[in-house]
């Protein structure tokens, strides 16, 4: 699970034009089963997606 901060961290980012594989290297998992290991791509654009929705 992609908390809020991280999804801010990541928008800040992407809008500096980091690449997102980077960007997934900065993040790690807070809670559940995978934490304390990177969201994967995916994860990140749908994290990102849902919250400019």
């Amino acid at each position: 699970m992609i908390d809020e901060d991280d999804v801010l961290f990541a928008r800040a980012l992407r809008d500096k034009g980091t690449p997102m594989p980077d960007i997934v290297k900065k993040l790690t998992i807070k809670t559940g089963k995978n934490t304390g290991q990177h969201p994967s791509v995916a994860s990140l654009y749908r994290a990102l997606a849902d919250n400019d929705a």
